[in-house]
């Protein structure tokens, strides 16, 4: 509010002095403060353009990564219904057809509350399916193995020295880019109008080329562009097709290197379920040969004296430290091998030949002659059963 303007106001008495002062009060404290904010955006800004390059704070204008979707693998089984799902695909049309203005959420809801109040014999008759339907997914899933990870198919990103992430290197085998009519004539144009090599004296420039070539396609009619328009028309028609080929036969040997690969796990899975299963049928021998032997009545084979099953003869003490190395080998054991398969060959070895089990023991889960041991089940396993035995009961 101005001088003049305070005079007018007092004149026709339309305002007090007191408003009149608390209005000047507030655009000046407004001022005063309006001020010193841009005064610390001033020494802000000076003190930025003091500071070294490389020291100076830089914005990031890079977008976060979006999340890639999966890909779906269509030769995953499809999951199992349960019985109430069962009981919702039976009875979902009727009650569509009977209520067609209601949502599926209160079609669901609906078939919800009569769920709870279903008959047995017709819940019997559902879990029914249901159970065949559980079967048939568990025989599916023996057989699937999961489609490879896309990270690692994909090229690992190079980066230059200043972090930032270089292009991709184009495929040697990819089909050459259709060109637009401009270029087509400018490369007409230039053979007949420039010299090949702009380093000779009466050579004209590369600049200069582009302007006379920017003019000159300017001044051109729709009828003289025709001729060059046509020719980019038939070589983009046949990029496309170039293209398409190239693309497809790239997608088929990716798949068909993913299926390579799927069929490769597949048969490792299988080679792993045969093997235990030869170690079970081989442990039910053994128990099978033992208890005809004992049947018979003839004498069980004699114990080797440094066997720890032999351990009911040993101290109380010794049985304890025994019986707590034997519970250490069996945790290590199983924190590399998933099934309980791997432990009982290990005892089956050790009644066998108990020095092999624990020098391995010594070696690799309790070696106090090395100041920095660390454990290694996997070398142990190896040490007991041997490489390919091992290898069978390794996950």
């Amino acid at each position: 509010m101005t001088a003049d303007a305070v005079v007018m106001v007092v004149i026709d008495g339309r305002a007090s002095m007191g408003s009149i002062g608390r209005d000047l009060d507030g655009r000046l404290t407004r001022a005063i403060v309006s001020r010193a904010r841009a005064r610390r955006r001033y020494r802000e800004r000076k003190e930025d353009d003091d500071m070294p390059a490389g020291e100076q704070p830089s914005v990031s204008s890079k977008k976060p990564e979006r999340k890639r979707r999966r890909r779906r693998d269509k030769e995953k089984p499809k999951r199992s219904v349960s019985a109430y799902l069962v009981f919702l695909n039976r009875h979902r049309q009727k009650v569509q057809d009977a209520h067609p203005t209601w949502s599926v959420t209160e079609v669901t809801k609906h078939l919800a509350t009569k769920w709870k109040d279903v008959s047995a014999s017709e819940r019997a008759e559902c879990q029914k399916i249901s159970d065949a339907d559980k079967e048939r997914y568990y025989e599916e899933m023996r057989n699937y193995v999961p489609l490879p990870d896309e990270k690692e198919e994909e090229p690992a990103p190079r980066y230059d020295k200043d972090g930032n992430r270089k292009r991709r290197k184009k495929d040697k085998n990819a089909p050459r880019k259709n060109r637009s009519a401009y270029i087509i004539w400018a490369q007409e144009y230039r053979e007949k109008h420039f010299r090949p090599k702009a380093s000779t004296p009466q050579a004209v420039s590369f600049r200069d080329q582009a302007t006379q070539l920017g003019n000159a396609w300017k001044k051109m009619t729709d009828k003289d562009k025709k001729k060059y328009v046509d020719a980019a028309m038939r070589e983009a028609q046949e990029y496309a097709i170039k293209r398409d080929a190239f693309i497809a036969e790239k997608k088929a040997l990716a798949i068909a290197a993913r299926e390579a690969k799927r069929q490769r796990l597949l048969d490792e899975k299988r080679a792993w379920e045969a093997t235990k299963l030869a170690a079970a049928a081989l442990k039910k021998q053994r128990k099978e040969e033992k208890a005809a032997e004992k049947a018979e009545g003839g004498k069980p084979k004699q114990r080797k004296e440094g066997s720890l099953a032999a351990s009911k003869t040993l101290p109380k003490s010794k049985k304890q430290s025994d019986s707590a190395i034997m519970e250490k080998m069996r945790q290590a054991v199983l924190s590399v091998a998933p099934s309980e398969n791997a432990w009982m060959a290990i005892m089956d070895t050790h009644e066998q030949n108990p020095e092999t089990v624990m020098n391995a023991y010594k070696n690799f889960l309790d070696n106090k002659k090395q100041g920095h041991f660390r454990q290694d089940p996997k070398a142990f396993l190896v040490a007991c059963l041997g490489y390919e035995e091992a290898n069978g009961f390794l996950s």
